[in-house]
């Protein structure tokens, strides 16, 4: 699978090089068959979670979830390549896939409905991760932009799921503090 370019997402934020790094190391260790992202944005956690995927050299299924908001509602080129690659790319919000997803993701990313998706945490963590999977949220810090997704935090921390929260910068301009929270599912 290709490594893509396309100019309609230079404009997005991505997310950070070191959580970006994390992801597609924990993807090679964790070495996950059935894989749900959700959010595309400027792909970066695409390129590092099918980077990852690739190290494996193992079949997978990639289920890409995205409304397309911040491309005006239409797909972008690089979703539309990735489609042709053999991912599976899917127009919906969030909130509707997950009331009508099935289970059995062993990897999940979730980088989309940031003013809801603390609404359905506990639906996607004990309903859609298979045991044994990895459940990551990022931005999940980020309380100037977000601060409702503080809450998945706590409701982690409540429930005493297993987890990694990974939210400090060493250098300027790191944007870790924007928090990556990794939920390990027994």
């Amino acid at each position: 699978m290709s490594v893509y370019a396309d100019a309609a997402i230079d404009h997005l934020v991505k997310i950070d090089d070191n959580h970006a790094s994390f992801v597609r190391a924990l993807v090679m260790c964790h070495k996950p068959r059935h894989v749900l992202e959700f959010g595309f944005g400027a792909g970066e956690a695409t390129r590092a979670i099918l980077s990852g995927l690739q190290y494996n050299a193992q079949s997978f299924q990639y289920t890409l979830v995205d409304n397309w908001l911040d491309f005006g509602g239409v797909l972008p080129d690089a979703a539309r390549a990735l489609a042709r690659e053999g991912i599976d790319v899917i127009t919906s919000n969030e909130r509707d896939f997950v009331e009508s997803s099935r289970s059995g993701y062993d990897f999940i990313f979730s980088d989309a409905d940031h003013h809801h998706t603390q609404e359905w945490f506990e639906p996607v963590y004990s309903g859609m991760l298979a045991r044994g999977g990895v459940l990551i949220y990022h931005d999940v810090t980020n309380s100037a932009g977000f601060p409702n997704l503080l809450r998945i935090y706590s409701d982690v921390l409540a429930s005493g799921y297993h987890h990694v929260l990974l939210n400090r910068n060493s250098i300027l301009g790191e944007r870790c503090d924007r928090g990556l929270l990794a939920i390990f599912k027994n």
